[in-house]
């Protein structure tokens, strides 16, 4: 089809559709060169680990062995952990669980102030070990990863190689009517998945390979041009969704102990979060465990903790 001739100017909406279609084409072109390009640099690349989690965690010590030895695991090789002033410093926390787990974890003081101290340690990963794991998980120690098809974690992850990143989506659980804290791992105390919220079934987090990603969020983050973020079945993630359009959990999921107990749940409230934009309310535990509303307190206490 021979082009007329095109004025200097091309305003938005009047440009001719043949135009618009070649340009449109050489930009998929030259996008499918610079992944095909970066995909065959990445699969040549030689990484000290394929498979590590980042953490920032405070006060969260006594979660910590089990959350360390559950993904030991599931096959991740290492662990970025930004201490963000615990009181007793996470490094002697780890050191004290002897070399088999010590050696597996880089501890990072993440103390002082931070804008936003959750996705700036995010970010601060990302681009520190960028060169260093293939793959990095960002989650919680409230939080677990389990892969359901007898694989471990990295060989579940080979088969989304082409991919910036995996959203897996949250199981949650409740607190089991459990008020006060009592001994045993979360896996054995809470064991009863909870449906109460909206996003408990569709929220979730994401494993994803740094050298395909320019930043990070909480749950997701800003995939590099020409690649995106998958769910297990191959579904895209839009970019900084924190949640799954088609929500499953047939191989993959995120197991959230997010409540644990009502006594465990206040003492989260006073942790406070390091994320600047969000703030836990004390509502929050009733939304997930509506059978404990006998552990609610009075109005006073109730507007204290609103206010962490």
């Amino acid at each position: 089809m021979e082009l007329k001739e095109v004025p200097e100017r091309l305003y938005i909406g009047n440009a001719p559709g043949e135009v618009v279609r070649r340009s449109q084409r050489c930009r998929e072109e030259y996008i499918r060169a610079l992944r095909d390009a970066l995909l065959r640099e990445t699969a040549e690349a030689k990484f000290k680990y394929y498979c590590s989690l980042c953490l920032i965690t405070r006060d969260e010590n006594e979660y910590l062995e089990e959350w360390l030895r559950w993904h030991i695991l599931q096959g991740v090789e290492h662990f970025y952990i930004y201490d963000h002033g615990s009181k007793q410093p996470v490094r002697e926390q780890v050191d004290g669980l002897g070399e088999e787990i010590a050696g597996k974890v880089t501890v990072i003081d993440w103390s002082g102030s931070h804008r936003d101290a959750q996705p700036d340690a995010y970010n601060d990963c990302l681009a520190r070990f960028r060169g260093e794991s293939r793959w990095i998980g960002f989650i919680d120690t409230d939080e677990q990863i389990e892969v359901k098809t007898g694989q471990t974690l990295p060989q579940f992850l080979k088969g989304y190689e082409e991919y910036a990143g995996v959203f897996a989506v949250w199981v949650t659980f409740g607190a089991c009517g459990q008020v006060k804290k009592l001994p045993g791992l979360l896996r054995e105390r809470f064991t009863r998945p909870d449906h109460c919220c909206e996003w408990n079934d569709c929220a979730g987090k994401v494993i994803v390979q740094p050298v395909y990603m320019e930043r990070m969020v909480i749950h997701n983050g800003k995939t590099k041009v020409g690649f995106v973020v998958v769910d297990e079945h191959g579904n895209e993630v839009y970019d900084y969704s924190m949640t799954s359009c088609h929500p499953s959990t047939d191989y993959i999921c995120v197991n959230h102990y997010y409540t644990k107990s009502y006594e465990e749940w206040l003492n989260k409230l006073r942790r406070g979060t390091a994320h600047a934009m969000y703030r836990r309310k004390y509502e929050e535990f009733f939304k997930v465990n509506p059978d404990m509303s006998y552990c609610r307190e009075s109005c006073d206490i109730f507007q204290e903790y609103e206010n962490f």
